[in-house]
């Protein structure tokens, strides 16, 4: 999403540069560690930006012939916007293609346009609109969620990250389809659940996010198995550039108390790839 500002990248370089002098002012210089390498001897760093195009150029390739191929499928309208085609990738070589993830699916279109690619004009296709099959609306849950159908609620990761791939989505192409109406919704609906987990500002209440996944639908928990304490990482992510965006002291609110929470645990989060969300967005 956008930075906050010249004057908060200048704030962030000056500390930056400040706790790095202080740092080497106070480094001891170890003889063992000085003998190791910065960088290995004939180390190559891999081109990543090809292997993400070498990537787009195979699995979105309608031609493709030989086994499992092609990867990508056309639907011929979409569950949730009726009016739009739809397509689905395996998740795995073999897989069936189902209705494909959104795990899956719009992270190959935010990889592709993040190295140069117009993924909303490519080879006659609007790969970007075909995307918001996965915005639940038909089921009313108005989220991004891992499949068009509506979600279990029984798996946070799934629930989140699909919203955190839109806005990143969103930010290459804020102008596409229903996008702007969506960006709002799903900030409000992740919100509403931070609110109804505890947060709330008078008295200042930290909210209780230590659950298996929340169902967005009736707004109560799932407790069932392992717990995903670190969805708060995404949540707070999610609400803390749809502030940068709108200027929504709500959701800005909303991400304290998710962060609050996370730096609140005793124990280890991780369960899957949210917590590095979070992070980021206390670092920021």
């Amino acid at each position: 999403m956008r930075n906050s500002g010249p004057s908060s990248v200048l704030l962030l370089f000056v500390f930056t540069l400040a706790f790095a002098l202080a740092a080497a002012a106070q480094q001891i210089a170890l003889p063992r560690i000085e003998k190791m390498l910065s960088v290995p001897i004939n180390y190559e760093m891999r081109d990543w930006k090809q292997a993400a195009r070498a990537y787009d150029s195979l699995v979105f390739d309608l031609n493709a012939s030989g086994q499992y191929l092609p990867f990508v499928r056309l639907n011929g309208s979409s569950t949730n916007y009726p009016t739009h085609g739809a397509f689905t990738l395996p998740s795995y070589v073999g897989g069936t293609t189902g209705g494909g993830e959104a795990i899956n699916c719009i992270p190959a279109v935010v990889g592709a346009s993040l190295v140069g690619i117009d993924k909303s004009s490519q080879n006659g296709w609007n790969w970007v609109l075909m995307c918001e099959d996965w915005f639940n609306r038909a089921s009313g849950a108005n989220v991004y969620l891992n499949g068009p159908g509506g979600s279990g609620w029984d798996d946070w990761w799934y629930d989140t990250m699909p919203n955190v791939f839109f806005y990143q989505l969103c930010s290459r192409y804020p102008n596409t389809g229903d996008f702007q109406n969506q960006f709002v919704a799903v900030a409000d609906h992740w919100l509403d659940a931070v609110v109804a987990m505890g947060g709330k500002a008078t008295p200042w209440t930290l909210p209780m996010m230590n659950h298996r996944a929340w169902n967005l639908m009736t707004m109560t928990p799932n407790d069932n198995g392992v717990k995903e304490p670190e969805a708060a990482g995404a949540i707070a992510w999610i609400l803390y550039n749809a502030f940068v965006t709108t200027h929504d002291p709500r959701y800005r609110m909303g991400a304290e108390w998710a962060m609050e929470f996370l730096i609140s645990q005793s124990a280890d989060p991780t369960y899957e790839l949210q917590l590095p969300y979070g992070a980021y967005a206390a670092a920021r």
